[in-house]
């Protein structure tokens, strides 16, 4: 009888998914995130396309400044990466290049302002009329519009080199993350997991990740507190 005992209460404490069903436990072992420098991440790094945007967007892949100015840093982004003609920053002079400070042009900081978005961050809506004040189109889309189907095929065809980048705006708790609200590019797409991957602005916070499109359509689908809509995709071209 003790060993009987023994053996139940072992079996409770070793089992992963104690209660749960194998298709249960399966679910809860299998990764929502699949993170850059993980051993999961490697492969799916290796067999990136070569036509990923990916390949674009990492040599001027910036680092929001601020905690609030993610928006800001995916847009500079995504706008270093493009054939468009590009400001003076004083620090850089003569050389032309986008920064998260001359990003608030006069035009721009008619939508809004630097500090606006210090206090209170960006919107879809805001992020898509400030793109289109620096020289490019800009197509906001609602999160809540997607079907699993429609996301896939517009974000498989749109992180090829097709000259569209993508801005996602989402929320961090879905993928499991700590914080709210996030912008961010997203880079490739992968048929064989059906994932596409983040490139985190927040890089002293969390490496660009894989996430499937399931997830992320459950992430942009959320409501914007701000805008009370709901968050999404802006589509970026020349």
């Amino acid at each position: 009888m003790k060993n009987f005992l023994f053996a139940a209460l072992l079996y409770t404490f070793i089992s992963p998914a104690f209660g749960q069903s194998p298709a249960a436990e399966s679910a809860f072992a299998e990764p929502a995130v699949v993170y850059w420098d993980s051993a999961e991440g490697k492969v799916l790094r290796a067999r990136m396309p070569a036509d990923a945007d990916y390949w674009q967007l990492a040599p001027n892949f910036a680092a929001q400044i601020t905690q609030s100015y993610c928006s800001v840093a995916s847009a500079i982004t995504v706008l270093n990466s493009m054939p468009i003609a590009k400001p003076v920053d004083p620090t850089y002079a003569p050389y032309a290049y986008f920064t998260q400070r001359n990003f608030f042009t006069p035009a721009v900081a008619k939508i809004i302002s630097p500090q606006t978005v210090l206090e209170m961050g960006m919107t879809r809506e805001e992020m898509a009329a400030t793109l289109s004040r620096e020289g490019v189109k800009a197509i906001s889309i609602a999160g809540d519009t997607f079907s699993e189907e429609s996301l896939r095929t517009l974000l498989k065809k749109a992180l090829g080199d097709d000259g569209q980048f993508v801005l996602a705006n989402y929320y961090r708790g879905a993928l499991g993350q700590v914080g709210g609200g996030h912008w961010s590019a997203l880079a490739a797409y992968d048929a064989q997991s059906d994932s596409v991957l983040i490139l985190d602005v927040a890089k002293y916070k969390y490496p660009p990740a894989w996430v499937s499109i399931s997830l992320l359509r459950q992430a942009i689908a959320t409501t914007d507190t701000t805008s009370n809509k709901a968050r999404g995709l802006v589509i970026v071209s020349k």
